[in-house]
């Protein structure tokens, strides 16, 4: 399927299949579970992860530990890439470049990942990251990536 393809299945909704196929595979992802990490939304090209503040999540400051910001804007542009990818393949971070621009203060930590270019073999994914408290959201993290596209196992 070529990039522009990929990036026209944007427009349609996302199939349930695909949808399982997700929620399996998050469901599968033991750090993210162990934080509380639920998947919030899924569109074709785009995904939403929510983590709630806790100790397992904090660094010394009581902020949201950096490492953690950092795991769930790759997940949520790696499931943003899936939601293109599945059922045939599905992708392996190649790298990621992350700028934290505020601390992580808040209730909850919210990642929307968003596919910016979906090749053959490689998918480019960013990500907004933001402290929630109260409903209010204060942007936290810009992430980057590049991912390797992979036959699903």
């Amino acid at each position: 399927m070529s990039s522009e393809n990929r990036n026209e299945g944007a427009l349609r909704p996302l199939s349930h299949d695909v949808a399982l196929l997700l929620l399996d595979s998050f469901g599968k992802q033991g750090v993210l579970s162990s934080w509380g990490a639920r998947l919030t939304d899924m569109a074709p090209g785009s995904c939403e992860i929510s983590v709630p503040m806790g100790p397992a999540v904090t660094q010394q400051h009581g902020y949201f530990h950096g490492g953690v910001i950092g795991a769930v804007a790759d997940s949520a542009g790696g499931y943003a890439a899936n939601t293109l990818l599945m059922p045939a393949n599905e992708c392996l971070t190649a790298e990621y470049k992350i700028n934290i621009v505020a601390p992580g203060i808040g209730d909850t930590l919210v990642a929307r990942g968003k596919v910016v270019k979906a090749g053959k073999n490689l998918v480019v994914s960013c990500a907004e990251v933001f402290a929630v408290t109260q409903g209010e959201e204060k942007l936290c993290a810009i992430m980057q990536q590049t991912l390797f596209v992979i036959p699903k196992a």
